[in-house]
């Protein structure tokens, strides 16, 4: 059996951490349903991915900050602050965000790379002070805008329980996975 996740990716591609974040919740209860319904001793289960996403967290966001929230970090004493943090355009900025997608807004009159070189700082932003940036709907800022997120180039992770779940730690390569699932399911002649 195969359970995708495949929401998650729409998320993510229309940046939108929300939708990505519950999707990945969903498929979390999927694999424990697996779990809670199959046996170790007979039954491998890989959870692993096929690609990652230009996904990243920003800042030092105290314990607990809403991971879909703005930055909130600590003061001097490590105590939370009462306020979002603000960036040195002197707008706060949220703890989740993408490298490129469409999450970017140009304020700039001009649209050339030399008068966008030029720019003054908080070019490109908007003032999300006053905007709930945990809403379904809102999309998380985007350093490069594209139409649509891409995928990213790190290794992405992969977890197993059952026959062969040995053998998959470390880095592998996307096909050896296949290899582990043929010998775990003894589909190969002796």
């Amino acid at each position: 059996m195969l359970i995708e996740g495949g929401r998650i990716d729409h998320g993510h591609h229309a940046g939108n951490a929300y939708n990505a974040l519950h999707d990945a919740v969903e498929f979390a209860n999927a694999v424990q349903v697996a779990m809670d319904n199959t046996d170790p001793k007979d039954t491998l289960i890989i959870v692993t991915a096929d690609h990652s996403h230009t996904f990243t967290i920003a800042g030092y966001p105290t314990r607990g900050n809403p991971i879909l929230g703005k930055v909130v970090g600590n003061d001097e004493h490590g105590e939370p602050m009462d306020h979002p943090q603000l960036a040195a355009d002197g707008k706060p900025y949220t703890t989740v965000g993408y490298a490129n997608g469409p999450g970017y807004a140009d304020l700039g009159e001009e649209t050339n790379s030399d008068a966008r070189m030029n720019a003054p700082v908080g070019t490109g932003r908007v003032d999300l002070t006053e905007v709930d940036t945990r809403a379904p709907g809102f999309f998380q800022e985007s350093l490069v805008h594209s139409s649509g997120e891409t995928h990213g180039g790190e290794d992405v992770g992969i977890w197993a329980r059952g026959p062969g779940a040995h053998l998959l730690s470390g880095t592998n390569e996307q096909n050896f996975i296949f290899h582990v699932m043929v010998h775990a399911g003894g589909l190969l002649e002796n």
